[in-house]
C-alpha cells in the first residue's frame, strides 16, 4: 500500500517548490527533480472509460498497480507507471496519477513524474497540500522571467528571458534548468539521472571534462559535455556547450543545467545567463572565450562538415497520376511510387535526383507507330527520371512549404511485342519524351502531401498521334528525411 499509517503527518519543505500556469490553465510545478502538473478532464473515477481515456491521453505503458487510498478524505484512484523515455536506452521515467471527481461531470489529474527514485513523502506531503488548496501561493501565471528566485537569491533578467517550464528558464543565447534535493547524495543522483537522459543516438559527444568553476560564489567543479546533433531537420550544427553542476548553496543542495551553443568544442564563452551565477577563472589548455584570443572572428572556422544544412535530403513517396486532356483517353489513372535523393546548395535549398514508376489502371487502346504503321496497343508501365531544383520554407513550427521545378525523361513501355530484339532488351515497345514540371509539397515534420504538374509532348518521337496527349498531374503522400 502507498499510504502507510502516518500518512500526511509530516512538514515538508516546499520553499525549493516553483509552479506556473500555462496559456491553458494548465498548472505545472517542479520540486526535488519532479515534475508535477494539474490537469481537469471530464468523467468518473468509477467509470471504466474514463480510466481507459486518461491511459491514452498520457500514454500510460507498464501500469505498476492501480489502486485507491481509503486513507485520503477525498474520493480517488491511483496508477502508478513506468515508462522508457524514447532515444534513451539508459533512462526510465517512474510516473504516479492521483484522480480525484472535482464534480459530477469532470476529475481532477494530478501527475507526478520523475527520472529519479520516487519519493513516496513528498507525494504525500503534495496531495496533501494539494487538497487543502495551499499550492497556490507556489504558482506563477506569468512566464516571463524578468526576475528569478535562485536557490534563495534574486536574480534580475529584464525582458529577453521566459520559463520554459518550473525552475527552468530561458534567454537568448542560454538556458538553465535546476532543482533542490535535501541532501547532497539525492542531488549527486539527479545529476547523474540527466547526463544519462541526454545521452541518444542523435547526439554525439565531441568532448567531456570536468571544469574549476566559481558557481554563486562557491569554488566547485562543473562536468562539461559538448554535444552535436547529427541529423535533422531545422538541425544546428554549432555544438551545445552543457555544464553539470551540484552544490550547496545557502544551505539548499542544487543540481543545476546550464547550456548554450559554443562556436567548436573549445570555446569556452558563457552566455550571459551563465554568467550571473557561474564563471571559468582558469581556462583549461586549448580552450579560450572571445576575451582571451586576440582576434575572436579569426579563429578556425567549423569544418566543412559542420556546414548547416536545414532541407531534408531523402524522400519516399507514392501517389497518383491523373492525365489530362486526350491523355485521359488512354489510362484513368496510374497509381506511383518514387524515391528522390538531395544535394543541399544552402540551407533551404537543394537539387534532387529522382525517379518514379507508374502502373496505369482503367486502360484504354491506341495506335502505337512503328514504320509508319499503326499498331493497336495500350500502357502497360510508366518510368519518370528527372533532376529537379528545390526550395523550402518553414512557414510555422514544424511545417514546412515546399516548391520546386524540374526536367527529365518519362518511358511508357506499352503491352506490344517487338518483331526482333536482342536478349539483353526488352521484348516490349516503348516510347518517351521530356518531362518539364512544377510542384509543391506541405509537410508537418516528416510527412507531406505533394502535386505537381507535368507537360510531356509524347507526340515528339513520332511514335503516337499528335494529338495523344501531353499533360498530367501527380499528387499524393511523401515522406521526407
Amino acid at each position: 500500500m502507498l499510504f502507510p499509517v502516518y500518512l500526511f503527518s509530516q512538514e515538508y519543505d516546499f520553499s525549493g517548490m516553483q509552479g506556473l500556469r500555462n496559456k491553458d490553465g494548465q498548472v505545472l510545478l517542479e520540486l526535488s527533480g519532479y515534475d508535477i502538473s494539474i490537469a481537469v478532464m471530464k468523467g468518473q473515477i468509477d467509470n471504466e472509460k474514463t480510466i481507459s481515456s486518461i491511459k491514452k491521453k498520457y500514454n500510460i505503458e507498464a501500469v505498476l498497480a492501480e489502486y485507491s487510498e481509503p486513507q485520503i478524505s477525498r474520493t480517488n484512484k491511483i496508477i502508478e507507471a513506468e515508462s522508457k523515455v524514447k532515444d534513451r536506452p539508459k533512462v526510465k521515467l517512474n510516473q504516479v496519477y492521483y484522480i480525484f471527481n472535482k464534480s459530477d461531470k469532470e476529475v481532477d489529474i494530478v501527475m507526478f513524474s520523475t527520472l529519479n527514485q520516487r519519493d513516496v513523502i513528498l507525494e504525500q506531503e503534495v496531495i496533501k497540500e494539494y487538497l487543502e488548496n495551499g499550492l497556490e501561493p507556489y504558482i506563477e501565471a506569468d512566464l516571463a522571467a524578468n526576475e528569478i528566485d535562485f536557490a534563495g537569491r534574486k536574480i534580475y533578467l529584464g525582458s529577453a528571458c521566459k520559463w520554459m517550464s518550473p525552475h527552468n528558464v530561458h534567454c537568448k543565447g542560454g538556458q538553465m534548468s535546476w532543482s533542490e534535493f535535501p541532501s547532497f547524495e539525492s542531488a549527486m543522483l539527479d545529476i547523474n539521472t540527466r547526463i544519462d537522459a541526454n545521452v541518444n543516438d542523435n547526439m554525439t559527444i565531441l568532448a567531456e571534462n570536468d571544469v574549476d568553476v566559481v558557481f554563486e560564489e562557491i569554488p566547485s567543479l562543473a562536468h562539461r559535455i559538448v554535444y552535436k546533433q547529427k541529423s535533422g531537420v531545422g538541425r544546428r550544427t554549432d555544438p551545445l556547450v552543457v555544464y553539470y553542476i551540484v552544490q550547496e548553496v545557502r544551505g539548499r543542495y542544487v543540481s543545476c543545467v546550464l547550456s548554450n551553443y559554443g562556436y567548436n568544442r573549445d570555446d569556452y564563452e558563457l552566455a550571459p545567463l551563465l554568467q550571473e551565477v557561474m564563471s571559468i577563472t582558469q581556462l583549461p589548455e586549448g580552450g579560450y572565450n572571445q576575451f582571451s584570443i586576440p582576434q575572436y572572428e579569426n579563429h578556425p572556422q567549423p569544418e566543412k562538415e559542420e556546414k548547416e544544412y536545414l532541407i531534408n535530403l531523402f524522400e519516399v513517396r507514392a501517389g497518383s497520376w491523373v492525365p489530362l486532356g486526350n491523355l485521359s483517353r488512354s489510362f484513368k489513372a496510374a497509381p506511383s511510387l518514387g524515391a528522390y535523393m538531395g544535394f543541399p546548395i544552402k540551407k533551404v535549398m537543394a537539387v534532387d535526383i529522382g525517379f518514379q514508376v507508374a502502373f496505369p489502371v482503367n486502360k484504354s487502346l491506341f495506335d502505337f507507330y512503328d514504320r509508319r504503321v499503326p499498331y493497336e496497343t495500350e500502357a502497360d508501365l510508366m518510368v519518370n527520371a528527372n533532376i529537379r531544383f528545390r526550395y523550402q520554407q518553414e512557414a510555422a513550427k514544424n511545417v514546412y512549404w515546399t516548391t520546386y521545378v524540374g526536367a527529365g525523361i518519362v518511358s511508357v513501355q506499352t503491352d506490344l511485342e517487338k518483331e526482333y530484339y536482342d536478349s539483353d532488351e526488352s521484348k516490349w515497345e516503348t516510347f518517351e519524351t521530356l518531362d518539364v514540371f512544377g510542384g509543391v509539397n506541405v509537410r508537418y515534420k516528416k510527412v507531406g502531401l505533394y502535386l505537381e504538374y507535368h507537360y510531356m509532348p509524347y507526340s515528339i518521337a513520332n511514335k503516337v498521334r499528335k494529338n495523344f496527349g501531353n499533360s498530367a498531374v501527380n499528387l499524393g503522400i511523401a515522406v521526407c528525411f
